[in-house]
């Protein structure tokens, strides 16, 4: 077989240089994954794992119609009557405000060749920006239901058809995801990905398959800590893991003239003296024992230490150091239990001419068991080191080591020839002089840094022609349960499942799901989705003026973002209604937060639950973090507030403000002595600015009575707090309460944002059009179980976007 030379790693990756060896051929991590340089593009490459999908239309105007008679009928029936009464006398034959004429949309063909216009509209109608304030405004119900007819006609979605599912760009592990992997796949302490470059965001979360890219520094960041974890999981070097026992001076118990000298604090021993220690032997083994002595000034007949264990000799020195405290040491046998080690002047107490034979004990020592056995090594190492080639070839113990390791780092069963690369290393390693345990070291290193372990891949070797729908195998599906719920790799139970093909069986899934809920790795849902949903990760960079807020500080900021935490972590333990983050009247406080909120009785730093009874307070709306991060550095922003409760909790974010909007720091400065909701009624007069705010502000007054760092007030400086508001509908309310009432009232289109964004979590891409149908079957499957957290997550899992997928190449 031709020999080739193994590139120099050191060019590309200089802490990967301890394996790349002069002169060893075809060996190391390096030259067999390609890890040095472009070959990491190439290996990548030829897996297909660099190909993103292809951006997915929004919609197909040439794709089949079979609901295209209901389609207009909807158009004559609900978009033209209503584009009719409401829309053309700024968008009709005499005027086009923004150049948009609504009067030449005839039919749904029309809709349907100029898609950006009206997806234009569907987003100004869902955020309640049009039809103007002065204008008359369609109830509620028909504002949804012309937002349907609209969204039917242009992108000519049939539910009773089967869906498309839509398929995941091929994603790479976040930091999160990283962290927890390398935590749950090797029992690693440490957070290698606390070090790596921050994670892009799409669609609002840092999982997004689309946007999470490999660039050449993480590339290198992935080298450093695969190395790093495999030097800490596999132990080379057995000295690290002797255990040493130390006894110093005040351990220590004399015997027979044994003298301890409290001034100088040590243990004289003159001839028929001695000094005891005990110790306890973990096991029968061979241990090191060792005494620190010298003698007391010059002898010309140095003094002799005799060295016992329980009492018995084992042997004597000559104690020559004088001033320097001398080592006296000897490998012994022992057995398992409490032993005495002690240290006996066995010297002739009449010697020659000279000072007498004493000698100083300073301390024991004792290190052991030296012989280490497998049972003595972490928990890691064993796993990792469980065969070793011991009467057996090395590639046949590196292969039952690794293919258990394989099946877990790349979340599926290893192809053989995938095995047999990684079994080549471990060889190859112990080939040119290294030990089977840094070969090991090799390997583990290989896999952390292979795309199947960095890269969640799905459909590799699905047999689907290009654009059919297939189901998920129970491997992808395990996958795609255990990065939802815990943000990190499928455990035993779930790899079980799957092996036996179970996973896809319903009962079995929905049992999987009550299951992983109530494991404490569920908190990843509340660090990686609930911190990205409310936005509560933008609070790390939130920092309210220190003349206004003087007593806002680092701890209580930390106290607020913990509050919600502990709130979600209830509604997921408690498998409470997702209703609660609007009408929950309860949280989680402690003695610091508790007096930012004036609520007596809760003293210290652990946080307690409170229920509020005569607290204006109620869900996430009025914790501190969200008020805080909705605020301004020196006072409150209802718009802001607004504008949160419209994208977070409504599902509908209003449009972006037009170039020419006016900023609301010029009506400010011009009016700086009016109260807030006056300067802001002052900023809607401008057309441009009324049809967006008059939905954002009302919202945002209902919560005018908390200040900028989420403190209760009746008084805006010299201004009584008006917190009233009314939306469009007629919906009017006065303070926080009756706001999240309101809200309740609206709450199928809480529980679909909700959906949505959960969705779009789980699955780790933007929703598409195509997506409707499920959140439609999900909002239902919700609201028919009493809108249980469980009831969400087990629809979100159960529905086709989450089991099945588009086979590439072909159109949505």
């Amino acid at each position: 077989m031709m020999q080739r030379q193994a590139p120099n790693c050191e060019l590309w990756f200089p802490r990967f240089r301890s394996r790349c060896r002069t002169g060893l051929p075809r060996t190391g991590a390096c030259w067999t994954l390609g890890i040095c340089g472009a070959a990491v593009a190439g290996v990548l490459g030829g897996l297909g794992l660099l190909r993103a999908a292809p951006p997915e239309p929004k919609a197909n105007p040439t794709a089949k119609v079979p609901a295209k008679r209901d389609s207009e009928t909807q158009f004559r029936t609900v978009i033209a009557p209503f584009v009719k009464k409401h829309c053309l006398e700024c968008h009709g034959p005499d005027v086009q405000e923004g150049d948009i004429a609504f009067d030449r949309f005839q039919s749904v063909a029309s809709l349907q060749a100029d898609q950006k216009t009206w997806q234009r509209a569907l987003e100004m109608l869902r955020s309640g920006a049009m039809p103007p304030e002065d204008a008359e405004q369609p109830s509620e119900r028909q504002r949804r239901e012309v937002v349907h007819a609209i969204e039917q006609a242009i992108y000519q979605i049939d539910c009773d058809e089967e869906p498309d599912p839509g398929r995941v760009t091929i994603r790479r592990l976040n930091r999160a995801e990283y962290n927890n992997t390398v935590r749950d796949l090797l029992g690693v302490k440490f957070r290698p990905a606390d070090d790596f470059p921050s994670d892009d965001v799409g669609g609002g979360f840092d999982n997004i398959g689309d946007v999470l890219t490999l660039p050449p520094l993480l590339m290198e960041k992935y080298l450093a800590a695969a190395e790093r974890i495999a030097e800490e999981a596999i132990v080379t070097d057995t000295s690290m893991y002797v255990k040493t026992q130390f006894r110093d001076r005040g351990q220590l118990r004399g015997e027979g003239a044994a003298q301890f000298e409290f001034d100088s604090r040590r243990w004289t021993v003159p001839p028929g003296g001695g000094v005891v220690a005990e110790f306890e032997i973990p096991r029968a083994g061979q241990y090191t024992l060792r005494a620190f002595a010298r003698a007391r000034g010059p002898a010309l007949d140095p003094p002799r230490l005799e060295l016992r264990l329980d009492g018995q000799k084992v042997k004597v020195f000559d104690v020559n150091a004088v001033d320097t405290g001398g080592r006296y040491e000897i490998k012994w046998q022992a057995e398992k239990g409490t032993r005495q080690l002690s240290a006996h002047n066995v010297s002739e107490v009449d010697g020659p001419a000279g000072p007498p034979r004493n000698f100083i004990l300073s301390a024991f020592e004792m290190d052991g068991p030296l012989d280490i056995r497998p049972e003595d090594y972490p928990a890691t190492h064993q796993m990792l080191i469980a065969v070793r080639p011991e009467g057996r070839p090395v590639s046949e113990a590196a292969r039952a080591n690794l293919e258990p390791l394989l099946v877990r780092a790349f979340r599926r069963p290893p192809r053989s020839e995938e095995l047999d690369r990684y079994v080549r290393l471990v060889t190859e390693a112990v080939a040119a002089g290294d030990s089977f345990e840094q070969g090991m070291q090799v390997a583990l290193t290989a896999v952390l840094v292979s795309p199947q372990f960095l890269f969640r891949a799905e459909g590799l070797g699905a047999k689907a022609a290009p654009g059919e729908i297939y189901s998920l195998n129970d491997y992808e599906l395990a996958s795609r349960l255990s990065y939802f719920l815990w943000s990190s790799m499928p455990d035993d139970a779930l790899f079980a499942a799957a092996a036996a093909g179970k996973l896809t069986d319903p009962s079995v899934l929905e049992a999987q799901v009550v299951r992983m809920l109530a494991d404490p790795k569920s908190a990843a849902l509340v660090e990686n989705f609930a911190t990205q949903w409310l936005n509560l990760r933008l609070l790390d960079g939130v920092a309210p003026d220190p003349k206004v807020f003087p007593q806002f500080d680092a701890q209580l900021k930390a106290a607020m973002r913990r509050e919600t935490e502990l709130f979600f972590a209830a509604v997921i333990r408690e498998d409470r209604s997702v209703l609660d983050f609007l009408e929950g009247r309860f949280t989680y406080i402690n003695g610091r937060l508790a007096r930012h909120y004036g609520i007596e009785g809760i003293r210290g730093d652990e946080f307690q639950r409170v229920e509020f009874a005569d607290q204006p307070r109620t869900g996430v709306l009025t914790q501190g973090s969200i008020l805080t991060l909705t605020s301004n550095p020196g006072r409150t922003s209802p718009v802001k507030r607004g504008k949160w409760i419209m994208e977070n909790i409504l599902g509908t974010p209003p449009p972006d403000p037009p170039p020419d909007a006016p900023d609301l720091d010029a009506t400010q400065k011009s009016q700086p002595n009016l109260p807030l909701r006056k300067q802001l009624e002052i900023h809607r007069q401008n057309a441009v600015c009324a049809s967006c705010h008059k939905v954002m502000d009302q919202l945002g007054f209902g919560l005018e009575n908390f200040d900028a760092v989420g403190r209760w007030r009746e008084k805006d400086g010299p201004f009584a707090v008006d917190s009233s508001g009314e939306l469009p509908g007629g919906a009017r309310f006065q303070g926080p309460l009756e706001l999240a009432r309101v809200l309740d009232k609206r709450r199928g289109e809480f529980v679909r944002c909700l959906t949505e964004k959960l969705l779009t979590f789980a699955l780790g891409r933007e929703l598409r059009v195509q997506d409707r149908c499920a959140v439609d079957k999900i909002v239902e499957q919700v609201e028919s179980r009493e809108y249980r957290f469980s009831a969400l997550v087990q629809a979100i899992v159960a529905s086709d976007p989450f089991q099945k997928r588009r086979q590439e190449g072909g159109q949505p």
